[in-house]
């Protein structure tokens, strides 16, 4: 249980974290710059929304933490978003 849990709150952190670094003043600030130039449907899952953010960002980290709990990917998707959404409150 303690897995999931953790896998959970790795997926949010890390899709936060990168939502952060790449935003005005940061260090990845022209990683961000540079999907800018993309349409908006492909800008909220790589850098403008935490939650979306979970499935380009999270889902790797997962799957690198924990291969064996991959049956719980969607599972864990939706719970890491739901973190990620409250966090950016």
């Amino acid at each position: 249980m303690i897995d999931h849990i953790a896998t959970v709150v790795l997926m949010a952190l890390v899709a936060y974290g990168a939502h952060t670094v790449q935003q005005e003043g940061m260090i990845l600030e022209r990683l961000g710059r540079l999907w800018g130039f993309l349409p908006a449907f492909w800008q909220k899952p790589l850098w403008t929304c935490p939650p979306c953010c979970v499935s380009v960002w999270g889902i790797p980290a997962a799957l690198i933490l924990s291969p064996d709990l991959w049956p719980f990917l969607p599972i864990h998707l939706f719970a890491a978003a739901g973190l990620a959404a409250y966090l950016n409150r």
